[in-house]
């Protein structure tokens, strides 16, 4: 039995995505920033959001217990159960950084 405990990829070729199974956490980079040092700071609906030291721009977005609040909380059975969560949770990262649907 082969059993995975993260996932990672690119969305849009701008965001870089880790999905940590184990602790339940979604991390988001722009790739173009991923690199950057950052701070983060808690959003009104309990999200990290990470911006550039220096210059405040957005940077990341963090979600913990993400799948058990925007997955559906059931197993992961397939790559299509996790499309679409983290596609929106990808827009939402863009709505922040000023250059995406809110």
């Amino acid at each position: 039995m082969v059993i995975a405990d993260t996932l990672e990829g690119v969305v849009d070729e701008r965001i870089a995505f880790h999905d940590d199974f184990a602790s339940d956490v979604l991390y988001l980079r722009l790739i173009e920033l991923r690199d950057s040092p950052a701070i983060g700071e808690e959003t009104t609906d309990d999200l990290t959001l990470f911006r550039h030291e220096e210059t405040d721009e957005v940077v990341g977005l963090d979600v913990v217990s993400w799948w058990k609040r925007f997955g559906g909380g059931g197993s992961r059975d397939s790559f299509r159960d996790l499309e679409r969560p983290i596609e929106a949770m990808c827009d939402r990262l863009k709505a922040e950084a000023g250059s995406g649907p809110p």
